[in-house]
Parts: C-alpha cells; structure tokens; sequence
C-alpha cells in the first residue's frame, strides 16, 4: 500500500495505469500511467527499481511485475515528456529508484 509522501515500494505489484511516486537526487519524482514495456531492453540485471533502459524515449523499470515503462513525468513539481527528462538527466539507465 502506498501512502502520500513515501515512495513506491518496488516489491510490490505495479498497476497499469497507475502513477509511482518515489525520488530521484533527494527530490519527488512521479513516474505518470505506468504501462507494460514489450520492447528491446538493457541486458544487464537490475533490482526491482532499477531503470533498465530509455529505448525509444521512454523510461523503463525493472518491477515485479516485470518491465513497466512511463512516457511522462513530474519531477520536483514540473511536468517532462520523458524524452524532455532523459534529455536532462543523461546518465538515468542503472540508477535505482528508492522503495
């Protein structure tokens, strides 16, 4: 169960649809309608959290419900296009997101 103003805990199911809250670099971070990702990946091994790769500008996490991606943002009270936020944090692939 998620409560406002703690993170998403990775180890749970992740509902399509449904939005993560979790920080990046100490600041909130909404990852905005999660949905399943189908396509081609990073091969490296993550924890649930991790994010495994920003193929085709949108941003994909290992979660146990296997990987889950998001096309749109909010990060520190500003909403991105997740191609705006890759864009702005380059090095975003194996960084794992606080549960």
């Amino acid at each position: 169960m998620y409560y406002m103003n703690q993170n998403f805990n990775f180890n749970n199911e992740v509902i399509e649809g449904s939005n993560i809250h979790t920080t990046f670099q100490g600041k909130e971070l909404i990852l905005k309608s999660m949905y399943k990702y189908k396509g081609p990946i990073t091969m490296q091994y993550l924890p649930y959290g991790g994010i495994q790769s920003v193929f085709g500008g949108h941003i994909i996490l290992n979660t146990v419900s296997g990987f889950m991606a998001t096309d749109h943002v909010i990060y520190d009270g500003v909403e991105y296009r997740s191609t705006e936020f890759i864009e702005h944090f380059e090095n975003l692939v194996n960084e794992v997101l606080p549960s």
